[in-house]
């Protein structure tokens, strides 16, 4: 289980910034929501919500490519355990 997390924002700059400030959160929240979603066969992973109305989420047709660039971004933080979870995930998917 994972925690969604609530991004407060005004313009496109304050979402950029906030997404700049959240990345770690984000990309495990990516993680934890594709795995969500692909166990429960969901079409979509919730990643956060928005404001008080709206919905950060990945559409099954990308969750892939999320994820290398989740596996991207666990690399270059060094955090190689995440690293190894989100390879499981990948080839859980594309079988």
């Amino acid at each position: 289980m994972y925690k969604k997390i609530n991004i407060e924002c005004n313009s496109d700059d304050e979402f950029d910034q906030a997404m700049y400030g959240l990345a770690n959160d984000i990309h495990n929240n990516t993680l934890y929501a594709i795995d969500e979603a692909f166990n429960t066969n969901e079409e979509d992973a919730i990643i956060a919500y928005i404001n008080t109305d709206g919905l950060l989420s990945i559409p099954k047709d990308l969750w892939v490519e999320n994820l290398e660039n989740t596996l991207d971004y666990f690399i270059s933080t060094e955090e190689y355990e995440k690293c190894s979870e989100v390879k499981q995930l990948l080839t859980k998917i594309c079988k």
